[in-house]
């Protein structure tokens, strides 16, 4: 009843990087959002402090993202692993970065699904956490070397996404919108706009750091938790302040907000991994008698993403008026799914009868542990 997914875990093992440096960022639940006026904070102090670090910094000038645009140094192709090196600049320092992906690892995500899915939840997608802590590792014993603070390890991660090629999908995907997979953009060279403010925000939550993505017209960028010391534009969500961050082009200061987004509204969308379930129903006529119309009732469910979805159960109705999911006709019970990972997919089947000479609704609701309960139904429909 459940179609496998499929696993990649095989493939981790065999993940390396190497960074170096030298002196010199109605179905479905759909993603949390809201609207949300740009509010400016430039009264304040210039000291970048992100939060949860709250303790005076340890250098005594503003640290801001200062980069070079990316150097492609080496490009190495071959029937296991594709590599790739990017240079940029950093605090007075050239940094470099090799990162090595197995191309099977990279095809698992170039053959998930790229629709359907809010931006939120390629930045959430829990296949490539390994990976992307491997990377944070190497920036982090970098941050050693040079003495950053958690800050500047921070800024330096933003400067590394800045310093990533622009690239627009109907030139590199032929599609006109295509967001892309961290481990995509990686691969692909860089991104647009949507492509490298996931990539900045899937390494930043690796840190341990509360980021947002921000969605303005025609433009998606990424906002960092910060406190009131910081200077430039933010969002207020959920009682925090969220630091604007352009992640498309270098020397981009955090808070520094491009002019032409000035005034402009935005979603915020929240980074939390909760999986979204997309629900198909169709009913069709099996049989009557004298007091009795059947239907079977099949529900499809996808797990949209970005995490697997558990004890995921269905529910099969026939509502009757007033049609609220208060008052049924008939209704099957508890179906089990079981669990669905990121772009698996499930279904039950049940048949209900409905008294002739009345008016009904078919509706299929899924709930589960970690998820929040969701519903897709038919027409009315009046029974003869």
């Amino acid at each position: 009843m459940v179609r496998d997914a499929r696993g990649i875990t095989r493939f981790l093992s065999v993940c390396f990087i190497t960074f170096l440096a030298v002196l010199a960022v109605s179905i479905g639940a759909g993603a949390v959002y809201s609207i949300y006026t740009l509010t400016d904070y430039s009264s304040k102090s210039t000291v970048p402090v992100v939060i949860p670090t709250t303790a005076e910094p340890e250098y005594e000038e503003t640290e801001t993202p200062s980069s070079i645009s990316a150097v492609e140094v080496d490009t190495v192709y071959s029937s296991e692993y594709y590599t790739r090196t990017y240079n940029w600049t950093y605090s007075g320092y050239e940094q470099s970065i090799t990162v090595s992906i197995p191309t099977e690892y990279y095809d698992y995500y170039r053959n998930k699904s790229h629709s359907g899915k809010d931006f939120d939840h390629y930045a959430l997608s829990e296949d490539d956490r390994v990976f992307l802590n491997k990377m944070i590792d190497a920036f982090e014993e970098q941050g050693e070397i040079h003495n950053f603070t958690a800050d500047q390890n921070v800024l330096n991660v933003i400067a590394f996404v800045q310093a990533m090629p622009y690239t627009s999908d109907s030139v590199t995907t032929g599609y006109d919108e295509y967001p892309r997979y961290p481990i995509e953009t990686l691969v692909d060279g860089g991104g647009d706009c949507e492509d490298s403010a996931i990539l900045a925000a899937a390494l930043l939550l690796e840190m341990s750091y509360g980021v947002v993505l921000i969605e303005l017209p025609g433009h998606m960028a990424l906002g960092v938790m910060g406190d009131e010391n910081i200077s430039g534009t933010y969002y207020e969500y959920n009682g925090s302040r969220y630091y604007y961050v352009e992640t498309t082009s270098t020397g981009f200061a955090l808070g520094e907000l491009p002019p032409e987004y000035e005034g402009a509204t935005a979603k915020i969308y929240n980074m939390s991994p909760m999986p979204s379930m997309n629900i198909e129903i169709l009913a069709e006529y099996v049989d009557s008698d004298w007091n009795y119309v059947y239907y079977r009732v099949r529900c499809d469910v996808t797990n949209t993403g970005p995490t697997t979805a558990q004890n995921v159960t269905v529910v099969v109705l026939a509502e009757a008026e007033p049609f609220d999911l208060t008052r049924v006709w008939s209704q099957s019970g508890e179906i089990n799914i079981g669990t669905l990972a990121d772009d698996e997919s499930g279904w039950v089947e049940y048949t209900v009868s409905i008294p002739k000479r009345n008016q009904t609704r078919f509706t299929c609701v899924v709930y589960g542990d970690n998820f929040n309960q969701d519903y897709a139904y038919t027409r009315v429909a009046f029974i003869n």
